[in-house]
């Protein structure tokens, strides 16, 4: 039986009433959870509109509960606010569910993380509805709570994530770049679930519609795993043998493509156009094998979860959506987007 939201909150409802004791916020000097004087600001623009990020006055603690550490993305999100953390002079607590589907095992997990009372909370969670009963926790306790990206939840602090829609859009547009007489192209789905993949696929179909020399032959879910992008991808290609173009909603399954597309007709004759800009992809995209990758920038929005939190705790008026960066790479740009881990 697959769970409900009504289930996730009857299942919280125990753990949270036992952690708050009382509704009372905490005897701060502001909210850390203002209504931000716009809906939204650029993450290139916070230092200009905010001032440099606030020191903190005392040893803080960050906590971030994240959707898994299996996926590149998510280790490079963890590194920004691991590394950030260290340069700022907090103590980070890093966790992480077994895998993208492990929603209850992500619930118990930040309720435990809430319960030892971070000075900043930072959550990638697996749905927008599964970890609300630790944001209406948070918020009463007044502890700062920063999604980063996928899953907007309602109540938190605010969301740092890049435009969604406009990164399936961009996929749309290269292709109709790369195919301007026109071509068959295919989708691979994210989870049903994600809000992110949604979006995605949101941006995608409409932005195509643009295009109506772009025809979209199929759209199959490939649950944000390699294998079963591959295997969707091949059932696809003995459909359509023409087919010149294939967006996968993630880098996981695009790599998943990839290899469909090299054992049918060849990456030669399919672009395949990924998103995230892991550095798989990237080498992948180098090789000529991935055709790009709509790339989000994880380690800078981990590092930005950090910055945010410490703003919040200085009382600075955050708007709801920070809009974290994000690119179109290619093979003739690729250089221009190195590896900030690499030391």
């Amino acid at each position: 039986m697959k769970p409900t939201n009504r289930y996730f909150c009857v299942l919280a409802t125990t753990a949270v009433a036992a952690l708050l004791g009382s509704s009372a916020y905490a005897a701060d000097q502001c909210t850390a959870y203002p209504k931000g004087a716009t809906d939204k600001i650029e993450s290139a623009a916070i230092d200009s509109t905010f001032g440099a990020v606030p020191a903190p006055k005392k040893k803080l603690r960050v906590a971030y509960v994240t959707k898994t550490l299996i996926n590149e993305y998510w280790q490079d999100v963890a590194a920004g606010v691991k590394d950030e953390a260290a340069k700022l002079g907090l103590d980070a607590d890093i966790q992480a569910a077994k895998d993208e589907s492990s929603m209850i095992e992500q619930l118990n997990m930040a309720q435990t993380v809430l319960s030892k009372r971070p000075d900043i909370l930072l959550l990638s969670p697996q749905s927008d509805s599964n970890l609300v009963p630790v944001v209406e926790a948070a918020r009463k306790l007044n502890i700062p709570t920063i999604v980063l990206n996928d899953a907007k939840t309602e109540g938190a602090s605010t969301y740092i994530g890049p435009d969604q829609v406009a990164i399936g859009a961009n996929a749309a547009t290269y292709l109709h770049q790369i195919y301007p007489n026109g071509t068959k192209v295919a989708q691979i789905e994210g989870a049903a679930g994600s809000p992110n993949a949604r979006k995605r696929i949101e941006g995608f179909k409409a932005e195509l519609a643009k295009y109506p020399n772009l025809q979209l032959v199929a759209s199959q879910p490939g649950n944000w795993d390699r294998l079963t992008a591959l295997n969707a991808t091949s059932n696809i290609l003995r459909q359509n043998p023409d087919l010149g173009g294939i967006y996968a909603n993630n880098d996981g399954m695009a790599l998943g493509v990839v290899e469909a597309v090299a054992s049918a007709s060849g990456t030669a004759k399919v672009a395949v156009v990924g998103t995230d800009g892991i550095r798989e992809a990237k080498k992948s995209v180098v090789n000529g094998e991935m055709r790009a990758t709509v790339a989000e920038f994880p380690y800078l929005e981990g590092q930005l979860g950090v910055q945010v939190g410490l703003r919040l705790l200085a009382c600075q008026d955050i708007p709801q959506w920070v809009v974290s960066p994000h690119a179109v790479i290619t093979k003739e740009n690729v250089a221009d987007y190195p590896d900030p881990r690499a030391k």
